[in-house]
C-alpha cells in the first residue's frame, strides 16, 4: 500500500494467488479475530469500569491491517469491535456504537499518514513523527464515541467522563504505539535477522528478565527503587534496536510495556507509592517514551543502513570506474613513485604492477619533457592541479605512445601530499589528426576530387577540380554530379557501373564530361564508396584526372598504328583484327564470311612512267571506290603497295548462296574499277584482278585465308586479269603437309628437340645487360627451324602451353647457372610469353613453382608479352601482372605499336619496358611514318616513366637515329644474331 514489504509473513499469499474474493473474506475474518482475541484478554483486566483498560491493543491490529491491506477490511475491524463489547455484557446499541469509533478511529489515522506519505518501513525520523500525530489524531474518535455512548447508555456518570476520555485516548494511542510497529514488521527479512543473533537474544533476554523483576516484579519492600531500575530498559531498548531489527524492537517495546500495566494493574513496581493517576500518567509516560526511543532508533537505523548502503554503491562505482575505466590513473608521490594505478595503466606501460611499484615516472618520461615537468609541478603546487599537456611514453619495450595527463593535488590518510593523475593514450587521435592533415592534403592534390553523400549530394570540391570543369565550389554543392553530363552514355552505362560500386565498393573507368562552357572532355573517373561501421555507405569520394591529351595521343598512335596514312583505310594490322573478328561471328551464326584479294594491274608501270605522286592519287581515288562498292560493316583495306582487302560477314550458310553474293560484289569491284580515272587532269584507265575465297568459324587460320585468296588473285591475273576468281582447294598443297608437320612438332615436344639461342640486349655505351631467349627447332633431319615456321602452329594446335612452359624452366635453370658466376649474374633473360599461355587457369602457378625449383632470382626474369594479349579480359591479365610483380618479375610490351591496345589499359598494366618492333625500326630512316610512330612511342615511354628497347637494330645509323629520339636501349644484328649459351657467355666475357 504505502510502502514496500511484506508484513504479517504474507500467510495469505498462496490463497490470494489462488482466489481473490476468497483472500479478502479470509483477510477480515483473521483480523475480526485478531481484534476480539486482543480486546477479549485486555477487557479481562480493566482499568475503569468494563471498557476502559490501560492497553487498547486491537487498534494497533486495526492500523496495521488498514496500512497493510487498504480500507476494504474495515467490516473486519467493525466486527472484532462488536462482538468483543458483546463478549463483555454490552447491549447490542452499546456495542454498535462502541465499534463504529473503534472503526472510524483507524479509519482516520490511515488518512492522515496516507495524506503525507507515511512509509511502514519506519525509515526516517520524518514516519516516527507522522505516526505519533496520525495514532494520536486518529485514536480521539475512538474515545470520544466510546465515552459518549457509555454516557447515553448511563453506563458512566457525565463527571467521570473527562478522565474516561484520556484514559481512553491513551489506551487507544499506546495501544497503536505498541502493535501497529509489530505487526508491520512481521514479515520474513525481519524475522531472519531475529534468528540469526539467537545467541545475543538469548543473552539479552536473560538481562531484561532480570531487569523487568527487579523494575516490576520485586518484592514491594524494594518498590521504591523500581523507577531508576524501569528506566534501564531504555538502554535494553536501544540495544535490540540496534541488535534485533524491527521486529526484535517492536517485541521488546511491547513486552517492557506490557510488565510495566501489569505491574500497575497489581499495584506493583512503578505504582507503589503513587495514587491511580499519577501512576496511569507515569506509566503512559513511560511506554510512550518506550515506543518513540524504539521507532526513533528504527528510523535512525535505517537511515544508517542507507548511508551506508549509498557509500558502500557509491564506493563500487567508483571502484569500477576506476577498475574499467580506459584512462589510466595513477597515485604518485611528490617524487613521482608510483603508489596505485590501474589496470588501464599497466596496459598503457607495459609494465606489470610489481615492476611499476618500483619506479617513477621518469621512468615512463623521456628528458626532453624535463622544463614541462618543472612547469607542471610549478602549477600543481601553486593551484593544486595540473594539465592538461600532452608528452610521450618510453614502454617497457621502447615503444613510445603520445599521452595526456590531468591530475590534482591531494593528501593521504597519513597526511604526506600525493598526486592523482589521469591519463590518457592520445596516439591513435595523433596518427588520426596526422591522417587528416595528410588527407587534406592529398584532398589539394592535382588530381580533381569530389565528396557526396549516400543520396550523390555534392558536399566538398577541391582547387583541381574548379580548374577542370571550370565550375566553383558555390555552384556545385548541394547540387548531383549529374549536372556535368555530357549525354555520351546511355543509362544502362550507368546503371553498370552503380551495380559495381554496390557489389565491389568502387569503380573506374573512362567517362565523356561537360565543361561549364560546355565542352566534352574525356575523364579517368575512380568512385569509391566510404561505409561507416555499420556497413552503410554515407559517402561516395570521386577522383578524375582529364585525360584529353592522353586520347590525343591515342589517336594519334592508332591511326598510325592501324590505318594507312595514305588512303585512310585500314591496314593490315586492323584488317587482321577484323577478319578474327568476323571469323568468330561465323562460327556463332553459323553463316559464311568471304575474303577479297585485291591487286592493281600494271601499276608498276603507272609509277615508272607517270611518277609515285600519280601513282598515290590513283590509289586514294581506287579507296574511295572501293569504299563505295562495300555495305555497312564490310571492311576494305590496304595491305601495301597496290594490294587492297575487302571481308564481307553475314553472308548466307548456305555455300552457293555466299559465293554467289560474293561474286556480285567482285564484278561490282571489278566495273567500279575499270571506270576512268582523272589524274593531273588526264583520264587514265586501269583494270585489277581479284581472288576470292569463302569460310566458315576458325577451321582455317588468317594466314590460310590470306593465301588462298592470294593463290585466287593470282590465278585471276593468270587467266588474263579485270578477273574474279575463288580459290580451289587443289591449289593449296600446304594443307596435307601442315598436318605432318603438327604431327612432327608434338613429337619433337615429347623428346625435347629444341634449345635456346639468346640474342644480346645492349644499352647505348655498348654495355649488355641482357638476352632474349629465342626457341630453335633441332629437327633431325631438317636441322635448326627457326621460330616463324612453327610457333603459329603451336598457337593454333594449343602445343605453346607445354612449348612455353619448357623454354621457361630452360631460361630459369640458366639464369640460376649464370647467377654462381660473377661474370654473368648481371645478366636479365627476357622471354616471350603467348597470350594463350598467359590466359592459361595454372600460369601464375607454374611460373612460381619453376622459380622455386630452379632457384632463380625473379628479378633477372623478364616476360615478353604482346599487346593482343591486352585486349581480352584485362582485369584478368592485370591481375597476374600484379602477382607476378609481387614477386619481383619485369614485363616487357614486345611488338609495341603493332597492335589494337588502348592506353588505358597501357596504364594500368604493371609494365617496366615498350619494345618498338622491328617493323618500325627497319624503315625508320627512310619511312616517315615510321620515324613519327618511333618517336612517339618514345614520348609515351617517357610520359608513362616506362623504360624502352629497340627490337631489329641492324645499322649504326638506326641506332643513331633511335638514340637521337630518346632510345637508349637495342637489340639486333648490329650487337649480335643469336647464339647459343656457350658463344653468347664468350660474347658477354668479351664485353
Amino acid at each position: 500500500m504505502l510502502a514496500p514489504g511484506t508484513p504479517l509473513l504474507d500467510l495469505h499469499t498462496q490463497m490470494e494467488q489462488a482466489n481473490p474474493r476468497a483472500s479478502k473474506f479470509y483477510r477480515q475474518g483473521l483480523l475480526a479475530l485478531a481484534y476480539f482475541a486482543t480486546g477479549w484478554l485486555g477487557l479481562k483486566t480493566p482499568y475503569a469500569g468494563t471498557h476502559i483498560t490501560l492497553i487498547w491493543l486491537p487498534t494497533g491490529i486495526a492500523v496495521a491491517a488498514l496500512l497493510q491491506w487498504g480500507r476494504g477490511v474495515w467490516p473486519g475491524i467493525a466486527m472484532g469491535a462488536f462482538l468483543v463489547n458483546l463478549a463483555i455484557g454490552s447491549t447490542w446499541h452499546l456495542a454498535a456504537a462502541i465499534a463504529v469509533g473503534n472503526t472510524f478511529a483507524p479509519i482516520l489515522c490511515l488518512a492522515y499518514l496516507t495524506r503525507f506519505q507515511f512509509d511502514t518501513a519506519f525509515s526516517r525520523q520524518k514516519d516516527v513523527g507522522l505516526f505519533i500525530v496520525g495514532a494520536a489524531l486518529g485514536m480521539t474518535v475512538s474515545a470520544t464515541f466510546g465515552v459518549a455512548s457509555l454516557s447515553l447508555a448511563g453506563a458512566m456518570p457525565l463527571k467521570a467522563a473527562g478522565p474516561a476520555w484520556l484514559s481512553w485516548w491513551m489506551g487507544d494511542t499506546v495501544g497503536v504505539f505498541l502493535a501497529a510497529p509489530l505487526f508491520l514488521s512481521l514479515n520474513r527479512k525481519n524475522l531472519d535477522q531475529l534468528r540469526q543473533a539467537q545467541k545475543e537474544y538469548a543473552l539479552w533476554l536473560m538481562i531484561a528478565g532480570t531487569v523487568v523483576w527487579l523494575a516490576f516484579i520485586h518484592p514491594p519492600s524494594q518498590a521504591g527503587r523500581s523507577l531508576p531500575i524501569a528506566l534501564l530498559t531504555l538502554p535494553l531498548l536501544t540495544w535490540a534496536g540496534l541488535r534485533f531489527g524491527r521486529t526484535g524492537t517492536a517485541l521488546a517495546g511491547l513486552a517492557f510495556s506490557l510488565a510495566a500495566a501489569w505491574a500497575v494493574l497489581m499495584g506493583h513496581g512503578l505504582s507503589r507509592f503513587l495514587n491511580p493517576q499519577l501512576s496511569q500518567l507515569i506509566l503512559w509516560s513511560y511506554m510512550t517514551a518506550l515506543v518513540l526511543t524504539g521507532l526513533l532508533i528504527t528510523a535512525l537505523q535505517a537511515e544508517r543502513v542507507r548511508m551506508e548502503d549509498r557509500l558502500r554503491d557509491r564506493e563500487a562505482k567508483l571502484r569500477g570506474l576506476y577498475e574499467m575505466s580506459p584512462l589510466g590513473i595513477v597515485l604518485t608521490d611528490m617524487q613521482g613513485r608510483y603508489i596505485e594505478f590501474n589496470d588501464a595503466f599497466q596496459a598503457m606501460s607495459g609494465y606489470s604492477a610489481e615492476e611499476l611499484t618500483r619506479l617513477d615516472y621518469w621512468a615512463l618520461t623521456p628528458k626532453s619533457y624535463e622544463a614541462e615537468e618543472a612547469r607542471q609541478l610549478e602549477s600543481l603546487k601553486r593551484t593544486g592541479r595540473y594539465g592538461p599537456y600532452e608528452k610521450e611514453y618510453v614502454r617497457k619495450d621502447g615503444s613510445h605512445i603520445s599521452i595526456q595527463l590531468n591530475g590534482m593535488l591531494m593528501k593521504l590518510p597519513d597526511g604526506q601530499p600525493s598526486i592523482w593523475s589521469i591519463i590518457e593514450d592520445i596516439t591513435a587521435r595523433k596518427r588520426i589528426e596526422t591522417d587528416l592533415r595528410v588527407a587534406a592534403t592529398a584532398f589539394d592534390s592535382r588530381e580533381a576530387m569530389i565528396v557526396t553523400d549516400a543520396q550523390e549530394t555534392i558536399l566538398r570540391v577541391n582547387r583541381a577540380f574548379t580548374e577542370i570543369t571550370g565550375y566553383t565550389a558555390e555552384e556545385v554543392v548541394g547540387r548531383t554530379p549529374r549536372m556535368f553530363k555530357s549525354g555520351r552514355h546511355n543509362q544502362d552505362f550507368y546503371k553498370a557501373m552503380w551495380e559495381a560500386i554496390g557489389q565491389a565498393g568502387g569503380w573506374q573507368g573512362e567517362v565523356w564530361d561537360q565543361r561549364k562552357n560546355g565542352e566534352e572532355y574525356p575523364k579517368w573517373l575512380t568512385i569509391s564508396a566510404v561505409a561507416g561501421e555499420d556497413g552503410v555507405v554515407t559517402h561516395y569520394i570521386g577522383t578524375h584526372f582529364d585525360i584529353t591529351a592522353q586520347k590525343r595521343t591515342e589517336e594519334k598512335i592508332q591511326a598510325l598504328a592501324f590505318f594507312d596514312q595514305l588512303t585512310g583505310l585500314p591496314n593490315r594490322t586492323l584488317l587482321l583484327d577484323r577478319l578474327k573478328q568476323t571469323m568468330t561471328a561465323t562460327a556463332r551464326n553459323e553463316g559464311h564470311g568471304a575474303l577479297l584479294f585485291i591487286d592493281l594491274d600494271h601499276f608498276k608501270r603507272l609509277n615508272d612512267t607517270l611518277g609515285h605522286d600519280q601513282g598515290d592519287l590513283l590509289l586514294k581515288q581506287v579507296a574511295q571506290r572501293l569504299t563505295a562498292c562495300i555495305r555497312e560493316g564490310d571492311t576494305v583495306a590496304r595491305i601495301g603497295g597496290d594490294e587492297f582487302v575487302v571481308v564481307l560477314p553475314g553472308l548466307s550458310p548456305v555455300l552457293g548462296e555466299a559465293a554467289r553474293a560474293t561474286e556480285l560484289v567482285g564484278e561490282k569491284i571489278i566495273q567500279a574499277l575499270n571506270a576512268d580515272y582523272q589524274l593531273g587532269g588526264h583520264p587514265y584507265r586501269n583494270t585489277a584482278s581479284v581472288g576470292a575465297t569463302l569460310f566458315m568459324g576458325k577451321d582455317t587460320t588468317i594466314d590460310d585465308l590470306m593465301k588462298q585468296a592470294d593463290l585466287a588473285m593470282y590465278r585471276a591475273k593468270e587467266s588474263g586479269r579485270n578477273a574474279l576468281r575463288f580459290f580451289d582447294p587443289d591449289m593449296e598443297s600446304a594443307v596435307i603437309s601442315r598436318v605432318a608437320q603438327e604431327r612432327s612438332l608434338r613429337e619433337a615436344i615429347e623428346q625435347q628437340q629444341f634449345c635456346i639461342h639468346y640474342q644480346a640486349q645492349v644499352q647505348e655505351d655498348g654495355a649488355l645487360t641482357g638476352a632474349e631467349a629465342l626457341v630453335r627447332w633441332q629437327h633431325p633431319e631438317r636441322g635448326t627451324v627457326l621460330p616463324a615456321e612453327f610457333i603459329h602452329l603451336a598457337e593454333e594446335t594449343g602445343l605453346i602451353l607445354p612449348l612455353g612452359l619448357w623454354v621457361l624452366r630452360a631460361a630459369c635453370v640458366q639464369l640460376a647457372a649464370w647467377s654462381q658466376d660473377p661474370g654473368m649474374a648481371h645478366v636479365t633473360i627476357a622471354v616471350n610469353v603467348s597470350p594463350r599461355q598467359f590466359r592459361q587457369a595454372g600460369f601464375v602457378d607454374q611460373l612460381i613453382e619453376v622459380i622455386g625449383s630452379t632457384g632463380v632470382n625473379p628479378e633477372r626474369l623478364k616476360l615478353e608479352l604482346t599487346e593482343g594479349l591486352l585486349v581480352e579480359n584485362p582485369e584478368e591479365v592485370a591481375g597476374k601482372m600484379t602477382l607476378l610483380r609481387a614477386r619481383g618479375v619485369g614485363f616487357a610490351l614486345d611488338d609495341f605499336g603493332t597492335g589494337y591496345s588502348s592506353l588505358s589499359y597501357l596504364k594500368r598494366m604493371p609494365f617496366d619496358l615498350l619494345k618498338i618492333d622491328q617493323s618500325f625500326v627497319q624503315d625508320v630512316l627512310t619511312d616517315p611514318n615510321d620515324a613519327e610512330i618511333a618517336r612517339t612511342i618514345v614520348a609515351l615511354a617517357e610520359s608513362l616513366s616506362l623504360g624502352v628497347i629497340a627490337e631489329g637494330v641492324e645499322t649504326v645509323e638506326q641506332r643513331d637515329f633511335l638514340a637521337s629520339i630518346g632510345c637508349h636501349a637495342f637489340q639486333g644484328y648490329l650487337f649480335s644474331r643469336p647464339l647459343p649459351v656457350n658463344e653468347f657467355e664468350a660474347l658477354v666475357r668479351r664485353g
